[in-house]
């Protein structure tokens, strides 16, 4: 899954992209998806793609005004700590929900 989450995340990786780049929806539709595979997946590396991702995702939907919803983000970060995920993916988390 790294190279079409990857190829996700460098779509929206520049800091310094001040136009539309996709439709509002679609950004919703990417946030849903990669939400799941942050969630849902047992394979670390497959988590740790999504919520770097996600970071981005979320950065750009922050320049462009397109909410999104951080409910099962923020249930997920009630439940883990530093004694069930990693320090790098809690940051991650962190960053989105700060």
């Amino acid at each position: 899954m790294y190279e079409l989450i990857g190829s996700i995340r460098d779509v929206f990786s520049s800091p310094y992209i001040s136009t539309p780049i996709v439709s509002p929806n679609l950004v919703k539709e990417l946030w849903i998806l990669l939400t799941k595979v942050f969630i849902y997946s047992d394979n670390y590396d497959n988590k740790f793609d999504a919520i770097f991702a996600m970071d981005n995702i979320y950065l750009y939907s922050r320049r462009q005004n397109i909410k999104l919803c951080l409910k099962d983000l923020e249930k997920w970060r009630e439940k883990h700590n530093k004694n069930n995920t990693t320090e790098e993916i809690l940051e991650c988390v962190d960053d989105i929900l700060i």
